[in-house]
């Protein structure tokens, strides 16, 4: 299931952040983004109730921008991250945004490979 993140989902969502990359969002930059910047979307996936994945999307006029995506390593090669795309990409179409963007490391090739999956271009 996936649902709009909430201050209360921030400390799994935050231990999901810290494994997965090497400079994760400071929690407290995290909880004020949930709490006041209008521009941004936070979505957490759940499993059997436990929260495994989340990401995060900002929206500027018709634009929207990829934040991150991410799993928890105990979850990954389950398809969460192409559910949650495929529910991002969803979402943005109800929004009528014109185009998805994101950047990612040349090197995490598991992100790339789902987004060009999903037909994101370099």
């Amino acid at each position: 299931m996936i649902r709009t993140m909430t201050v209360a989902d921030t400390d799994k969502v935050y231990r999901i952040e810290t494994s997965s990359f090497f400079r994760p969002m400071p929690k407290k930059d995290l909880v004020s983004d949930i709490e006041k910047n209008k521009h941004k979307r936070h979505f957490v996936y759940e499993k059997n109730g436990e929260t495994v994945g989340f990401y995060i999307i900002s929206k500027i006029l018709d634009e929207v921008e990829i934040y991150t995506i991410a799993v928890d390593e105990l979850y990954r090669g389950q398809k969460i991250a192409s559910n949650m795309l495929e529910h991002l990409i969803n979402f943005s179409k109800e929004m009528k945004v014109s185009k998805i963007w994101l950047e990612v490391s040349t090197k995490n090739m598991p992100a790339i490979n789902l987004y060009e999956k999903f037909g994101f271009e370099k």
